[in-house]
Formats: C-alpha cells, structure tokens, sequence
C-alpha cells in the first residue's frame, strides 16, 4: 500500500475511538452528578470531534471526491452531511449542558434525559464510524500514496493536533 513510514489511514480509526470514549466519560460524569468532570469531557469530545471534522472535510473528502468511484453507503454528500448532523446533535448537547450548570445541579430524571438524548449523537458516531472503517479510510488508502500521503497526513495532523498522534 503505501511505505511503512507513513501510517495507512485506518490509522484515524484511533481518532473515532478516542472521540467515543470522550462522550462515555462525560456521559460517566453526568451518572454521578459531577458537572464540571461533565463539562471537562465534553469540552475535549467538542475539540476532538471539531478538529476530526475539519481534517476531513478540508483535506480528505476532495480527494476521496475526486479519485474515488461513487461507493454504496459512503458517499462524500453522505459523508459530509453526516458531519453537519454531528455538529448539529453537539450542539443540543452543549445547550442542555449550559442549563444544568446555570442551575447548578442535575436531578435525575435530568440525568436520564441527557443521557438518552445523547444516544442519537452515539449512534450517529457509530454509523459514521463504520462507514468511514468500511469504504473511506480504505479507498484514501488505495488512493493516496508515498511523498503525497506523507504531506496529507501531515495535513491532517496539523488540524487534529495531539488528538491523531
């Protein structure tokens, strides 16, 4: 595939990984009531999520666009517009995550609530996820090669920061 200088892109696998486990331990948080722990996960899931979001938009999913034949179930329209849905279900969860903290407390219906109003934001993650495993970090694999995939990948490093290495 490519040298064995420059990780495969599968390798960003780790990224959605890193953002899944984020959202666990803010939802952790939420369980016991701890809102700023809550606030702390959320804030970094935020980061990650953002700057997972941009490195592909921004860099990959042009060439995934431009070289890749039209796949069944991962498209860049699908692809794209399942980032703009991600950011939207972020967006609720940071709006009811400003209520609690204003009020100081979560009771626990509050909590369950939260929690089942963040499963949609789990399973977009996932479906997302999956498709991404299953079609674009293979197809960015067979795409993109040598000196250029050094410099996408640093591409994508810049933008992602700590959270890709």
């Amino acid at each position: 595939m490519g040298d064995a200088s420059t990780p495969s892109f599968v390798e960003l696998e780790r990224v959605h990984e890193a953002i899944m486990e984020e959202l666990q331990l803010h939802q952790d948080a939420l369980v016991v009531s701890d809102l700023p722990a809550a606030r702390r996960h959320l804030d970094r899931l935020v980061l990650m999520l953002k700057a997972h979001i941009r490195a592909e938009d921004e860099v990959l999913l042009p060439i995934f666009a431009e070289r890749v034949e039209p796949q069944v179930g991962c498209t860049p329209e699908l692809l794209f517009n399942e980032h703009r849905k991600l950011e939207r279900l972020l967006k609720k969860t940071q709006e009811r995550m400003l209520v609690f903290e204003a009020a100081g407390e979560i009771r626990p219906r509050e909590r369950v609530y939260m929690i089942e109003e963040e499963r949609m934001l789990k399973e977009v993650l996932d479906h997302h996820d999956r498709r991404e495993r299953a079609a674009f970090f293979p197809n960015l694999d067979q795409c993109i090669q040598g000196e250029e995939r050094q410099r996408v990948w640093e591409q994508c490093r810049l933008i992602q920061g700590s959270y890709i290495d």
